[in-house]
């Protein structure tokens, strides 16, 4: 009997310790995306000071503007949809713009794993339904 109440304790703490995981995820300024997203690409690309400043900008640029977007309630869902994938291509471009070649190239494939990465989390939310 008291093996039972052990494990069924147990498994309380546990179940409730693993779904407070989520709810811990603090929310973000846009200021603190940029300079998060600017770091991850530093790291990821070696990008000079001088790139790290460009980057940084236009971070900062493209995070207020996405918020703009998202807190626009004028804007349909489709259209902040799109409004927000042509930012994203813009912003994009004007990345590679920055970059070097070998740079471009080890873009590219982040940006194909985090699709890839994408395809597989929206093809699981998928059979979830």
């Amino acid at each position: 009997m008291k093996t039972i109440k052990t494990f069924a304790l147990t498994a309380i703490l546990a179940g409730t310790t693993f779904c407070s995981f989520g709810q811990d995820k603090e929310v973000k300024t846009p200021e603190q995306r940029a300079e998060k997203r600017t770091e991850v690409l530093t790291k990821k690309l070696d990008l000079t000071t001088d790139q790290q400043t460009k980057v940084a900008e236009l971070n900062q640029s493209a995070a207020k503007e996405v918020e703009a977007i998202k807190n626009n309630s004028a804007l349909s869902k489709e259209e902040k949809k799109a409004q927000l994938k042509q930012l994203r291509e813009n912003k994009q471009s004007e990345l590679r713009s920055t970059l070097t070649s070998d740079q471009q190239q080890k873009f590219d494939k982040m940006k194909e794993k985090r699709e890839q990465k994408r395809d597989k989390f929206e093809k699981r939310q998928h059979n979830k339904k």
